[in-house]
């Protein structure tokens, strides 16, 4: 589990880093983003994707995959949406594709 500081739980917050923030997106996840002070990341995760079990999955694995690379993550408030395809991955293959977007906040 993220550490309650690095999680983003108000509705508001993230409608509002939906709303007016940056975007990255690649096949399976789609990134939204404003700059901030800390890191603070939601995951969002519609039925579409799966079913329970699936959703509960790919949140934990995402939430394992933020913890080990806080320390080199630019800070962002982030919200991650998945995309139904993404209910396939192997831990690797979303490990790659949530780097990659991390990465792309930088610039």
């Amino acid at each position: 589990m993220l550490a309650r500081e690095h999680r983003l739980t108000s509705s508001g917050d993230i409608r509002t880093v939906i709303r007016s923030g940056k975007r990255s997106s690649n096949k399976f996840v789609t990134l939204h983003y404003l700059p901030a002070d800390t890191h603070q990341f939601a995951i969002v995760t519609s039925r579409a994707v799966g079913n329970a079990v699936v959703r509960n999955r790919l949140r934990r694995r995402t939430k394992a995959i933020l913890r080990a690379l806080l320390d080199t993550t630019p800070e962002v408030k982030g919200v991650f949406r998945y995309r139904p395809e993404a209910n396939h991955l192997s831990f690797d293959e979303l490990t790659a594709s949530v780097t990659e977007l991390l990465q792309r906040t930088k610039k």
